[in-house]
């Protein structure tokens, strides 16, 4: 075992945001995926809060079920591959808002084939919350490392061809990734919410985001 899967066995936060990532770009409740595990939703509730960890035989059937790469900090390649083919909204989106890879849901949720969205500048496709978040990524330092993640309450507005398409209130995860050149690009995951739910995560984040900076 190597030194960087052991320390990954014994971080709560990698479980944490592993699981999390996997149940948004997968568009699965907690519940859903309590139960494809076998665990109650107040066990997978608590990893995803990094209050625990998964036990050594549990920490397998997660990497088996997630089909993720084992480290969370990986260079992009991978992310990017997996990101690809998520039923939910997802995508890996460079510093300057271009859509480099998108996800099948999110193509989906566009009304576009993929590649009419992969390759388009995040203002062409989308209005309003998402091309804030982009520039207060930009404003703080999510593109030069200052942030560990960003969670968001945005409301989801595509723009194409027959004009606007507004699909409602999404709950957002935002993780920073190295690019192959070394620059860092945006993995976006996004599920839907109900009103009730985005009234409260708003309140609950104070605003449309909250910013995780590393420590």
């Amino acid at each position: 075992m190597s030194v960087a899967e052991s320390c990954h066995r014994t971080d709560p936060n990698f479980w944490r945001n592993l699981l999390r990532r996997y149940r948004f770009t997968s568009n699965l409740k907690q519940a859903a995926l309590a139960y494809d595990l076998g665990v109650t939703q107040a066990m997978v509730s608590r990893w995803e809060s990094g209050a625990a960890r998964p036990a050594t035989d549990m920490q397998e059937k997660i990497r088996a079920l997630t089909g993720a790469p084992d480290d969370m900090s990986a260079p992009l390649v991978g992310w990017r591959n997996h990101v690809a083919f998520q039923p939910g909204m997802a995508a890996v989106i460079t510093r300057d808002g271009v859509i480099e890879t998108a996800s099948a849901g999110l193509a989906r949720e566009a009304g576009l084939p993929r590649n009419e969205v992969e390759g388009r500048a995040l203002g062409d496709l989308f209005r309003g919350d998402l091309v804030a978040l982009l520039n207060t990524l930009n404003a703080k330092g999510f593109f030069d490392g200052a942030l560990e993640n960003v969670e968001s309450a945005d409301r989801y507005c595509f723009v194409n061809s027959h004009g606007k398409r507004d699909i409602g209130p999404v709950h957002g995860l935002h993780w920073p990734h190295l690019a192959e050149n070394g620059t860092v690009w945006w993995m976006l995951t996004g599920a839907r919410v109900g009103i009730d739910e985005f009234d409260l995560l708003r309140t609950e984040l104070g605003g449309q985001i909250a910013l995780s900076e590393r420590g």
